[in-house]
């Protein structure tokens, strides 16, 4: 028997470094709403809320989506750019009920040390402000089902000899010591479609072909019609582009769509390899599968 499939998806990209279309904000960070059109109805999930909640609420009325509709909320990590907003949207669309999902360390203390030491959390944003306000938290490790078609990632498996994450750290038990931070909290959603897998990563720390590797396997799929969203390739290594791009094409995804934390000489490297079928995406951007 065949596994249910979504026959089309929709994704609206809230927010993003660069605003591409006339009249949408940028700023650094990532929101994107994917739509996923399955036998029984169409699921929304919210992916990232951005840096502030006024530029994501902002570009999406411009887009006309009603962030109130979503079922879920998933945060891809732990860092301002990704959750910042999380408390503004569900203040201004309601909170009553929706479901929040996260890996349980999104919530502990992240700082970054390049270029400088700071802070990279989100101030306030704890278990206890988001049930105040009525959302239901669900912290996992594990890949969660939101339909027979969607599912999270979870924890990322690292298999990769090149996709390293660096230059971050956290408290360790008990609130100690700063220790480093692997990011484990790094995740993605994946969405069956009839003509293969479209992947919709935050920032791929835990590297984008480790992402669509795990996502693979998951699903028990191996086309994948399109990967989407931040690859966090600024600053990469020669080596590490090159193994990237080329572990990309041996994939063979149908379309590579990047924006956020890929960076400049990515965007080109991808561009090269992937002609047509690479897109770089902005604020108020919308595709289709």
């Amino acid at each position: 028997m065949s596994q249910p499939s979504a026959s089309s998806v929709r994704v609206y990209l809230l927010q993003d470094d660069y605003a591409r279309r006339r009249g949408f904000l940028g700023q650094h960070g990532f929101a994107a709403l994917v739509e996923a059109e399955g036998p029984r109805g169409t699921s929304r999930v919210l992916v990232d809320t951005g840096q502030e909640a006024s530029t994501v609420l902002a570009n999406a009325e411009r887009l006309g989506v009603d962030l109130g509709r979503v079922d879920a909320i998933l945060i891809t990590h732990g860092h301002y750019d990704h959750n910042g907003g999380l408390l503004g949207i569900l203040d201004q669309v309601g909170a009553g009920g929706k479901l929040v999902l996260m890996h349980p360390d999104a919530l502990k203390p992240k700082f970054a040390i390049k270029p400088r030491f700071r802070f990279v959390g989100t101030p306030g944003l704890t278990a206890g402000a988001l049930e105040e306000r009525g959302a239901v938290l669900l912290l996992s490790r594990e890949p969660v089902e939101l339909a027979p078609f969607l599912r999270t990632t979870g924890e990322v498996p690292r298999k990769t000899p090149f996709e390293r994450v660096e230059g971050f750290l956290t408290l360790g038990p008990g609130g100690v010591d700063l220790v480093e931070d692997k990011l484990l909290d790094d995740q993605a959603l994946v969405v069956r479609h009839r003509d293969g897998l479209v992947v919709i990563t935050g920032c791929a720390h835990s590297g984008v072909v480790n992402t669509l590797l795990h996502a693979r396997e998951l699903v028990g799929e191996k086309r994948v019609l399109a990967v989407l969203g931040g690859f966090h390739l600024e600053g990469a290594s020669d080596e590490r582009l090159r193994a990237t791009v080329q572990e990309l094409q041996r994939l063979e995804p149908e379309c590579v769509y990047a924006c956020h934390c890929t960076g400049l000489r990515a965007f080109c490297q991808l561009m090269a390899a992937f002609g047509p079928r690479f897109r770089r995406l902005g604020s108020g951007d919308v595709v289709e599968f």
